[in-house]
């Protein structure tokens, strides 16, 4: 059986999410749906307010029975241990743009500007020599939106690609462009929601590469193996049904208006 890194590509630590039950879900969902055999991965996209990379790296944010170890030769991977259980945490960013369209810095500690173009952002993060991803998102691909979203996609920058996540429902007809078949990647990530209990979908949707990461540099050497992404990676996991996505937004917009999300 070949190795593969299972990853689930697009991750939050929430600031009262418990960040113990993430990792154990993150590991449980991934051996269950990926195989015993994967290399478990997160990629964090933390957002302007959030530093949970960076707490768990300097060991400010306690993790309940799981050790956190750094790697010296790359200050953007953490890898938590627990017994048998290994998980690579990569530090990333989620940057909103002045369109309000999100934007996936992937494997990198830098930090980017809040309120910039897309096109702005977007050079930015290609200066920082990392993937970007424009991540699909409820009412966010519609519009001048979503004609941005398409031309900037279409223009085939490099280490730019397109993001799924398990919060768009089942039933729902994929969006156009990723039904185009131009041959534009798509990365999945659960992208759990800032409401309780949000930690267990960690690492239940996301894609698969060949082999494990650099054990010295994973980030670098996950870093070039998206920019070198010339056919779509295979996805392990589902996405939510019709309900549970209902559910969840509903449960978004309570947490809202009780001001428990900014």
């Amino acid at each position: 059986m070949k190795r593969v890194t299972a990853i689930d590509g697009h991750v939050h630590i929430h600031p009262r999410a418990d960040v113990g039950v993430l990792l154990d879900a993150a590991a449980c969902n991934i051996a269950r749906l990926a195989g015993e055999g994967a290399d478990p991965c997160l990629l964090l996209t933390e957002t302007a307010r959030a530093n949970a990379f960076a707490e768990m790296r300097a060991g400010h944010r306690e993790v309940r029975g799981w050790t956190i170890d750094r790697l010296p030769a790359d200050p953007a991977v953490i890898v938590a241990r627990r017994g048998t259980s290994r998980l690579q945490i990569i530090s990333g960013r989620q940057i909103v743009t002045l369109e309000r369209l999100e934007v996936l810095a992937l494997a990198t500690c830098d930090r980017f500007s809040d309120g910039q173009s897309l096109g702005d952002t977007l050079a930015a993060v290609q200066e920082a020599g990392v993937p970007a991803v424009l991540p699909w998102g409820l009412g966010k691909w519609l519009g001048q939106r979503g004609r941005l979203v398409a031309d900037r996609i279409h223009r085939g920058d490099r280490g730019l690609m397109l993001g799924d996540n398990k919060g768009r429902p089942r039933p729902w007809p994929a969006p156009k462009l990723f039904r185009e078949g131009r041959g534009y990647i798509v990365l999945p990530g659960t992208d759990p929601l800032p409401i309780p209990g949000s930690e267990v979908t960690v690492g239940s949707f996301g894609f698969l590469l060949e082999g494990a990461l650099d054990c010295d540099r994973p980030a670098a050497d996950l870093v070039t193996r998206l920019h070198g992404l010339r056919h779509q990676p295979p996805v392990f996991g589902t996405r939510m049904t019709g309900i549970a996505a209902l559910s969840a937004q509903l449960a978004l917009r309570r947490a809202k208006h009780a001001g428990d999300v900014a």
